[in-house]
C-alpha cells in the first residue's frame, strides 16, 4: 500500500495537522452482519478544523 503523506491542509494552507481515530459507533465494517470492524484514522487541520484525509487502520477487514 502506498503511504500517502500530507504536509498542508488543501483548504486553508496550514501545516498544523494532526491525527484523530474515529472508534466504536464510527467503525466501518464489511457487512451489515459483521463482527469485526476497523478504526478510521483521519488527519485533521488545526487551523480550520477540516478533515483533510481519511483511511481506515486495517484494510484487510474488509476483503
Amino acid at each position: 500500500m502506498k503511504n500517502i503523506i500530507i504536509e498542508e491542509c488543501p483548504y486553508c494552507g496550514s501545516t498544523d495537522l494532526t491525527k484523530g481515530y474515529q472508534m466504536g459507533d464510527g467503525m466501518i465494517y464489511r457487512d451489515k452482519a459483521a463482527a469485526f470492524g476497523t478504526v478510521v484514522e483521519h488527519t485533521i487541520c488545526r487551523e480550520c478544523a477540516s478533515i483533510v484525509y481519511s483511511k481506515v487502520e486495517k484494510v484487510e477487514i474488509l476483503k
